[in-house]
């Protein structure tokens, strides 16, 4: 079964899914990247941290759910005139993105769960410690994160500047496909 998108967008599911999944990618990286610039037990980063920690698992929720309605659905095409290279660069990019959307929870996760760190859910309620105490899973989750988080900036900013790139240079209708679909009531003859 394949739902089909609104041709030439993305499924609306998917366009608030990518959306949503971006504006909280890009707040926990934000907040990830002023809490490893403050001292640690401080506040406010103890705090903040809480909030990334959060954010990174419904992250994980978004991705998973993401991948399972991407696979019901199809894409709309690329713009007729995008090159081998263009096709294979998205294509790698958004599967890194993808990648770290998964890997950066689950070795945040480690690391905070092996390490004995608060695990509460927007303080609702705490997600259970499956590595508690177990400090080569808190190194080695601290050390992979730690690592990831470049890879994140990268990839993150290689995204952002593809998407300038189609608009900005190419004016193509790249973006446009993760858009809602213009109305043909924007465009009514007035007559004239």
């Amino acid at each position: 079964m394949t739902i089909e998108s609104t041709a030439p967008s993305y499924a609306p599911l998917l366009r608030w899914i990518h959306w949503t999944t971006a504006i909280l990618f890009i707040i926990a990286m934000l907040i990830g990247l002023y809490c490893g610039l403050q001292s640690p037990g401080t506040s406010p980063r103890r705090e903040l941290l809480e909030v990334h920690k959060s954010l990174g698992e419904t992250l994980l929720f978004l991705t998973i759910l993401r991948l399972l309605v991407r696979a019901v659905t199809k894409a709309p095409s690329m713009p007729h005139d995008s090159s081998a290279f263009v096709r294979l660069a998205a294509g790698l990019n958004h599967l890194v993105l993808y990648g770290l959307l998964v890997a950066m929870p689950v070795t945040g996760y480690l690391f905070s769960s092996a390490g004995g760190y608060r695990l509460k859910y927007f303080g609702m309620f705490d997600l259970p410690r499956l590595f508690a105490g177990n400090q080569v899973v808190a190194h080695l989750g601290e050390a992979v994160h730690g690592v990831l988080a470049w890879l994140v900036y990268a990839t993150v900013a290689a995204h952002i500047g593809a998407t300038f790139w189609h608009a900005v240079v190419k004016k193509d209708d790249t973006l446009a496909r993760m858009l809602p679909p213009r109305s043909a009531a924007g465009s009514v003859n007035d007559g004239s």
